[in-house]
């Protein structure tokens, strides 16, 4: 069986920085977290969308869901969808990353063939770690909710607190992605703006 079967899309936030609901920005002939789910689908056979708009992505195909703790930030997100994952282990990324890279995730995927880790992300420098296009074990839903409990909201200090998690070095990830923009987000007005104007697709 397939370790991995569900790509996770978080969708939450309040685009506050962004000054418009990034939910709703337009790519490819959609918006943008059904393009990404589009082209996660040739990894994936489920994909999972957390959002509290659940309406806006009826007739999808896509599993749709409420986070399970109202104002936890996304790793209430990761939470909810690897409640639901049919899988061991769920992908994450989030609904305002446009630029996926397939080779990469795949390749990530392999290392669960000789390993069972809690998680694999990506380090970048000696210290930050990139807390989405990452895979979480769907085993880790106790720990992330016991950490929910005591306060906890930050992906990256459950990453590093897991003890089990495998982390890959900045420099091996550029081999896929040079210019890093496989971990690009949108996050303020003037990231929307020059995403609507094309200028920085890769």
């Amino acid at each position: 069986m397939q370790r991995v079967r569900t790509a996770v899309i978080l969708c939450g936030g309040h685009s506050s920085r962004a000054g418009v609901d990034k939910q709703l920005l337009p790519c490819e002939g959609t918006t943008l977290p059904l393009a990404i789910a589009t082209k996660l689908r040739s990894v994936f056979p489920e994909i999972i969308i957390a959002t509290n708009a659940v309406e806006r992505y009826a007739g999808s195909g896509c599993v749709v869901v409420r986070d399970a703790v109202d104002d936890a930030g996304p790793l209430a997100g990761i939470l909810t969808d690897l409640l639901h994952a049919s899988g061991e282990y769920a992908y994450v990324t989030a609904g305002d990353m446009p630029w996926p890279n397939l080779a990469y995730i795949r390749w990530m995927t392999g290392l669960l063939e000789t390993d069972s880790p809690a998680a694999v992300a990506t380090r970048q420098g000696t210290d930050h770690l990139e807390p989405f296009n990452s895979i979480f074990a769907v085993r880790c839903a106790g720990s992330m909710r016991a950490a929910i409990d005591r306060g906890e909201r930050g992906v990256c200090r459950f990453l590093r607190s897991s003890g089990q998690a495998v982390f890959i070095p900045e420099e091996f990830a550029r081999r896929f992605s040079p210019d890093g923009s496989m971990f690009a987000s949108i996050n303020t007005r003037a990231d929307v703006q020059r995403f609507l104007c094309g200028t920085n697709n890769p």
